[in-house]
């Protein structure tokens, strides 16, 4: 990736644009970072919570199922 005067440009300008929409929906930066800190936080629980359950439920079918297939196809070739 290069670094030269036009990829600053257009950055300064993507920047203003965005601050811009951020100003009109009367958005501050703490705002967006605590948005995107909640999600993660949600899915964190959810990991923790029931979803991480059901993820290793649905391994203990999967990769025994994967690696028979793996297998049987050793075998054929």
């Amino acid at each position: 990736m290069k670094l030269d005067a036009g990829t600053i440009i257009k950055l300064v300008i993507y920047s203003f644009l965005v601050g811009a929409f951020l100003y009109w929906l009367n958005w501050s930066p703490g705002d967006v970072y605590g948005w995107i800190a909640n999600r993660v936080a949600e899915v964190w629980d959810w990991l923790v919570g029931s979803g991480l359950k059901y993820v290793l439920l649905g391994a203990t079918i999967v990769v025994p199922v994967f690696l028979l297939m793996q297998f049987s196809n050793r075998r054929k070739s």
